[in-house]
């Protein structure tokens, strides 16, 4: 490694993350896009793979550099991986990108092949390319309260399955009894997750806070609140209200040209779509009631906007309301509310 007095070079990794293993392939600063010329290479994904991917990568830079490493999310996989990393070498910068992103950044490239390997080095030229953001790996609390949540989410959908099941008649009693018997056992592990969830939040001083008083916002309970921090952590981290709906899927999507086409403005959806679903429900609690948030929606449907849009609209002040809420510490009430939402960004 040179000096700290030479200029740091600039190094790009991609890598394709599978269960077991992940392949790696390192982009340097004077390499083209031919992506035969990356070199990659097949690690077990491990602790000590993990290191010894850290050590080829060294070897193969020879220099003082600043590394920037890419993978898509691939659930723990990516996150274990990316803990890992981190641990190894704090200095590097890791990013976890939505595959979507990845899948059309790829396709781009006109390759005809699609293998691990290739993936690997489609995505060293992606993170030289498009620089996405740090991954901020969750605090322990928030980790585990989202690894709840989502497990509560999993059996909600299935709750709900068994229950549209049962509502047809069965020609056997036998079929009823054990349809009965799971939805009752569905809703006896919804409860318990649910109270493991808050008894997470009531060990954390700053979560605990944080929930009371995001619930003073109209339509947000206590499940609501906490689904919102499991999924984003904490909304003040976002400097903008604008990259906060961005990042939860709720910016509106215009498609439009020429003269011939102009499609009706819909969510991008690309963002987080537990946050949506939970969001949906708190808007369509409030909507016909009387507050602020209800104001809102008449007006968007008075002005012409359709009701799936303005609704649409509601979760996304919601969201942004809550960001305020906590970045000022004051709990909601209309005056507060409509004084700073012009400020949030």
């Amino acid at each position: 490694m040179l000096g700290q007095s030479q200029e740091k070079k600039d190094v790009w990794v991609g890598v394709d993350v599978c269960k077991g293993t992940f392949d790696a392939a390192v982009l340097l600063e004077k390499e083209g896009l031919d992506l035969r010329q990356i070199p990659v290479k097949n690690f077990s994904r491990t602790k000590q793979g993990t290191q010894e991917f850290f050590e080829w990568m060294v070897g193969l830079i020879q220099e003082d550099a600043d590394s920037h490493v890419v993978m898509e999310s691939t659930g723990k996989y990516s996150i274990e991986l990316a803990a890992w990393i981190i641990e190894i070498c704090p200095n590097i910068k890791v990013s976890i990108i939505n595959p979507a992103q990845a899948k059309a950044f790829i396709k781009s490239l006109g390759l005809r092949n699609k293998t691990d390997k290739i993936d690997a080095r489609a995505l060293a030229v992606y993170a030289r390319e498009r620089n996405p953001r740090e991954y901020e790996p969750l605090p322990p609390a928030l980790a585990e309260l989202q690894s709840l949540s989502r497990e509560r989410d999993a059996l909600l959908q299935i709750l709900v399955a068994e229950k549209l099941r049962a509502k047809e008649q069965s020609a056997s009693k036998v079929v009823s009894m054990v349809q009965k018997s799971v939805i009752r056992n569905l809703e006896k592990q919804i409860k318990k997750i649910e109270e493991a969830m808050e008894n997470i939040v009531m060990q954390n001083e700053k979560l605990h806070d944080d929930v009371q008083i995001l619930r003073t916002t109209p339509g947000v309970g206590k499940i609501t609140a906490m689904v919102v921090l499991a999924e984003l952590g904490d909304l003040r981290r976002f400097t903008r209200s604008r990259q906060l709906s961005a990042f939860a899927g709720l910016s509106p999507r215009l498609i439009s040209s020429g003269v011939s086409v102009k499609r009706q403005t819909r969510l991008c959806k690309q963002g987080n779509k537990r946050i949506r679903s939970a969001l949906y429900m708190s808007a369509l609690s409030i909507i016909n009631k009387n507050n602020h948030f209800n104001e809102w929606y008449k007006s968007l449907v008075d002005r012409g906007k359709n009701k799936r849009l303005a609704m649409g609209a509601v979760m996304r002040k919601m969201l942004v309301t809550m960001r305020a809420i906590l970045i000022s510490g004051q709990p909601f009430s209309n005056t507060y509310q409509h004084v700073k939402h012009n400020t949030c960004g």
